[in-house]
């Protein structure tokens, strides 16, 4: 495994060690859930691990991470049509 080990793959871990440091961040209750920010890190999170999956695409991990970056984009959304 570490033999084929790529530049994207390391995009790959980075972008898993995004999303799971949002994920801490709110289970300390350090970042409101709902909050821009927070979504905002999960899905460059998604986006990350996305750019790593076109080059060796995983049908499973690939529909997880887009509907991960849907979801938060549709969060961020409503946060900034709540502001108005």
């Amino acid at each position: 495994m570490w033999n084929d080990f790529t530049l994207l793959d390391l995009v790959g871990v980075a972008g898993s060690l995004v999303i799971c440091a949002a994920y801490l961040a709110v289970s300390l209750k350090r970042a409101d859930p709902e909050g821009i920010p927070f979504q905002a890190t999960n899905g460059s999170g998604a986006i990350l691990l996305l750019i790593s999956l076109w080059y060796r695409p995983n049908p499973g991990a690939i529909v997880i991470e887009v509907l991960w970056l849907a979801i938060a984009a549709f969060a961020i959304g409503r946060a900034l049509f709540k502001r108005k």
